[in-house]
């Protein structure tokens, strides 16, 4: 068989140097498997799953055309100026951006309101442009093919478990995500088109900066150690590591290169912050849900995480709430309890009915292993049943305990009125004035839940402390 070798070799030679073609961008002759006709053919029919998937595309006109000025204005100083990109801002608090072959770049509304001018906007979209460009996808496509292939073709003449066993799993790990290297790269053509069009390079690694400050607050939100947002994730370059690019760029750095503060934040004064109406939202401490007309009201030791099909109220120590519904016909509630914990019901301790602004409420106690348990079931209209559970230990229930049952006493239905004047909150700009106490009165009135609202505050403010320049515009949650 020893004579099949060079076949062997010469076929994957030449399977692999059939699309190799030199990259405008990159300035690198390499191999693409997948031509730019598919790489269009690819974003065309996926736009509209990641649409969805990502809660919809924002509709705010004022704002989509100024993304897509910004972003046309950057592609027409790449290698393909001639290309038909399409940006999209989808309508999610989730900080992220990404790219699909074909010309498709999107940005999440989260991210913008975290970013503090044009120009680190303008950075976020080049980076993206820039993976476009190089044609990272068809990079990926291509090695994963490729390897396939390699393997396909090694599984007929090779025993060798173990190097089989390797390239499958290298095909794998590569779909995860861009490599560094691509992510450096798209970082070097972000740089490159910035500073065609004039925008202020610095500002994409001050992103990066406060993008890992968002991080850590998510970390401690969550409790979650060693964790980052999902912008790091995919875009797993350090401030420092972009700051390396901007300083090794050769080009012609402009002269009074474009910031653009104060046009970036009177673009984004009204956005809306934080997740839409039809999700349910946080006016301060408490949480209103205008489809489902019902609204409660939760104590400052709770912060609230708004999942899709749950929410998740946790405090700085171990206790923590969990509020979602069920559509049930169960029509005993000790009965339904007893299901929905997985506790027999002589387990099921202080269980009593009443009725409360027009609900009827069901609580009770138990432990369930070392943890202690206080639930509560609202009944509602068309079988809906709303579910509280308070989990804790010995040391923090009683605390905790009466906290939960002011909430499950808060719980209302929304009527026209509250309908009609109860609103998630959006961005709103304000200049600071010189009166001492008005950033003690700017945090007590933001909108927003208690617990880490000045860490938020600070984080899409790029605060670090205390002080702020007098006339220095913020970003408010009204």
């Amino acid at each position: 068989m020893h004579y099949l070798r060079p076949i062997l070799l010469l076929f994957i030679i030449t399977y692999l140097t059939s699309g190799c073609q030199k990259n405008p961008a990159t300035g690198e002759s390499e191999i693409n498997l997948m031509s730019e006709q598919e790489e269009d053919s690819i974003g065309k029919n996926e736009h509209q799953k990641i649409i969805n998937q990502f809660g919809g595309e924002y509709k705010g006109l004022k704002l989509n055309n100024y993304i897509n000025s910004i972003g046309n204005f950057l592609v027409s100083t790449s290698e393909l100026p001639d290309k038909e990109f399409k940006f999209t801002i989808l309508d999610t608090p989730i900080v992220n951006a990404f790219a699909l072959p074909g010309g498709y770049v999107y940005l999440t509304r989260g991210l913008i309101y975290l970013c503090q001018n044009e120009a680190q906007l303008a950075g976020v979209i080049a980076h993206e442009i820039g993976h476009i460009t190089a044609r990272h996808s068809a990079k990926r496509y291509t090695k994963t093919v490729g390897t396939g292939v390699i393997l396909q073709v090694l599984n007929i003449f090779s025993k060798n478990n173990f190097l089989n066993n390797l390239l499958g799993q290298s095909a794998q790990l590569f779909l995860l995500s861009y490599s560094r290297s691509q992510e450096y790269q798209a970082d070097q053509l972000a740089v490159r088109y910035m500073t065609r069009a004039g925008f202020d390079a610095q500002e994409m690694a001050n992103f990066l900066r406060i993008m890992e400050k968002f991080s850590n607050l998510q970390n401690k939100i969550l409790k979650i150690d060693n964790n980052v947002s999902e912008l790091l994730k995919t875009h797993p370059n350090s401030s420092k590591r972009i700051q390396e690019v901007i300083d090794n760029y050769k080009g012609k750095i402009p002269l009074n290169p474009i910031i653009g503060k104060e046009i970036f934040l009177k673009k984004i004064d009204g956005l809306l912050y934080g997740h839409k109406p039809e999700e349910g939202f946080f006016v301060n401490n408490n949480f209103i849900h205008k489809s489902l007309k019902i609204a409660f009201e939760f104590d400052k030791d709770f912060y609230f995480l708004n999942n899709p099909k749950v929410l998740i109220g946790k405090t700085k120590k171990k206790t923590r709430v969990i509020f979602d519904l069920e559509e049930t016909n169960e029509k005993n509630d000790l009965d339904y309890l007893s299901k929905w914990i997985s506790l027999p019901k002589k387990k099921i301790l202080d269980f009593q009915s009443f009725l409360n602004n027009d609900f009827t409420i069901s609580t009770a106690k138990s432990t369930k292993g070392n943890q202690l348990i206080f639930v509560g079931l609202i009944r509602g209209d068309e079988n809906l049943t709303y579910r509280f559970i308070l989990i804790s230990n010995e040391e923090e229930f009683k605390t905790y305990a009466r906290k939960f049952e002011k909430i499950i006493l808060s719980f209302r239905k929304l009527n026209e009125k509250d309908l009609s004047i109860l609103n998630p909150p959006h961005i709103k700009i304000a200049s600071t004035t010189s009166n001492p106490n008005y950033m003690i009165k700017t945090l007590q009135q933001l909108n927003l839940q208690t617990m880490f609202s000045r860490e938020i505050f600070n984080v899409i403010n790029d605060i670090d402390s205390n002080i702020v320049e007098v006339g220095n515009k913020i970003k408010l949650i009204h």
